[in-house]
């Protein structure tokens, strides 16, 4: 085993992006850092979830390649992104622990199938895909195979976060939505996921306020978090470009190409007007994925 410890620096995603439900996903200038320790010996628990999550993913890499992971592995986080708020922890936990078992052997797998393991780790890939290669990610599961092709940011673009207090765990939020949709609804998303590759492909940013639009998911997870159209509103009002859900929340994620400070002020603002406590991040997307930074 060519290294015992390894430092793995992960950007955190913003999946769906409104409309584009499980395939569309993006990385942000939002980062945490992940120490995965391997021994011979035995350590303690891996601790928190995200440590379990790192741990596991790591011991599966081992047996994927054929090889019996150390009798310890333990995940150390120093993270700026938020848990449980639709910003990926789970999927930066799940790439760290990938990454850091491939390096640990010599650097086996391609990256591609290190996004195919990562995506049945998280059940889906639209996360994975830009945790692990930055920018816009289009993921699809074709049987047991995940397709991407990604894109970079338009320069300028900035996107302007509002983090409730509330959690909305991902498979609690999913338990809200609808079994089946009309036919209408079903082109209405298609169409519009298919403008926001579009949108952000061309740099036609005026777009992206009908484009974000989405009747799949977030009508229904607006009944677990009411505060989520007010703060739609306003982010609008305050000259967003578009604004959405971040993956199931509760994260509002708003594009912006300037009046950042404005837009995040009238969210807290709207926020408070409901009762909802949070905080505002002002960041950027990330055309870099996560890396390997220090091997030791």
């Amino acid at each position: 085993m060519p290294a015992k410890r390894i430092t793995v620096r992960a950007p955190a995603t913003t999946a769906n992006l409104g409309p584009g439900f499980d395939c569309l996903g993006m990385a942000l200038d939002l980062w945490a850092e992940v120490v995965v320790s391997a021994s011979e010996e035995a350590l303690p628990p891996a601790g928190p979830p995200l440590g379990e999550m790192t741990v596991k993913a790591a011991r599966r890499l081992f047996s994927h390649v054929g090889r019996e992971s150390p009798a310890g592995l333990s995940a150390e986080f120093t993270q700026e992104i938020p848990v449980a708020r639709g910003l990926g922890a789970s999927a930066v936990a799940r790439a760290a622990g990938l990454l850091a078992a491939n390096a640990l052997l010599g650097e086996p797998l391609e990256r591609e199938e290190i996004l195919a393991l990562g995506a049945d780790l998280e059940g889906h890939a639209d996360n994975m895909a830009p945790a692990l290669f930055g920018g816009l990610q289009v993921a699809v599961r074709e049987g047991d195979s995940v397709f991407h092709a990604g894109l970079a940011a338009p320069e300028g673009l900035k996107a302007v976060l509002f983090v409730p207090d509330m959690e909305m765990p991902t498979q609690e939020s999913r338990q809200v939505l609808p079994e089946f949709l009309s036919r209408e609804d079903a082109v209405y998303n298609i169409g519009h996921a298919a403008l926001v590759v579009a949108a952000l492909a061309s740099g036609r940013v005026d777009l992206l306020d009908v484009a974000t639009r989405d009747r799949l998911h977030q009508p229904a997870r607006a009944k677990v978090f009411p505060a989520m159209e007010a703060l739609f509103r306003a982010a609008r009002q305050a000259g967003a470009l578009g604004v959405f859900l971040s993956g199931g929340g509760s994260t509002v994620l708003a594009l912006a190409s300037g009046s950042e400070e404005g837009i995040a002020q009238a969210m807290a603002e709207a926020a408070a007007g409901e009762g909802a406590g949070g905080h505002t991040i002002v960041t950027a997307p990330s055309n870099a994925g996560a890396q390997v930074v220090e091997k030791g």
